[in-house]
């Protein structure tokens, strides 16, 4: 019994990722879901799995996508300030340039967007 239920929430993965990317409507999951948990996921509770997973994709897609940018927009700009400070011969403004950067860099690698809560209902 443990084999199926893992199929089913494999496919389920699946039809969330498909549905997410645009292959499928929202509909077409739930319908798919449904059919292949073949009385194992009810409709409203295929609707609820497929509708979060496309939620939590949406927002972890978001802050990869905003973590990005500050990663990638730091380097340009700490860099810049490090050089021009040892251009005038900052030294102590270049050395904390980029020992900023590096830490700010450290931190985006770390940090990465947490995992959102799951909802769970009362089971009927």
């Amino acid at each position: 019994m443990d084999a199926v239920i893992r199929e089913v929430a494999e496919e389920g993965k699946r039809l969330i990722d498909r549905a997410w990317l645009g292959e499928l409507t929202r509909d077409q999951a739930v319908h798919m879901f449904v059919q292949f948990g073949d009385g194992l996921v009810r409709y409203d509770t295929a609707l609820d799995i497929i509708d979060d997973g496309v939620e939590r994709l949406d927002a972890h897609a978001r802050r990869l996508r905003i973590l990005w940018w500050f990663a990638a927009l730091e380097v340009p700009m700490f860099g810049s300030f490090a050089l021009l400070a040892l251009l005038l011969g900052d030294y102590t403004t270049a050395g904390l340039s980029v020992l900023f950067l590096l830490i700010l860099q450290i931190v985006h690698r770390k940090f990465l967007p947490y995992p959102l809560p799951v909802r769970h209902y009362p089971s009927e």
